[in-house]
């Protein structure tokens, strides 16, 4: 049987993850978190789980639609390239 404690681990754990809240909504729910009871905590595990369900299952399709509006935005493929560029305008090598 799972504790409420290591719910509210799990809870935490998909909280930091998520895309779809904003940084002040994951605020408010951190600051509310103590006031939540189970039922409330097993719904926002639920719904976080479904959205880390999503981006496991089209996390591939994501990426390539990223990168296309990337490349539209941009008019060149982006790279994962870690190099950083200091000043205006595209580097020339």
């Amino acid at each position: 049987m799972t504790t409420m404690k290591e719910k509210q681990n799990a809870v935490m754990t998909l909280l930091e993850g998520s895309v779809l809240l904003s940084y002040e909504q994951k605020l408010d729910l951190v600051e509310n978190f103590p006031l939540l009871d189970e039922e409330q905590i097993d719904a926002l595990g639920s719904f976080l789980s479904s959205e880390e369900k999503i981006r496991e299952e089209f996390g591939e399709d994501i990426q390539n639609g990223v990168e296309k509006v990337l490349t539209n935005i941009v008019g060149e493929p982006i790279t994962d390239d870690k190099t950083v560029f200091i000043g205006m305008g595209k580097a020339t090598q």
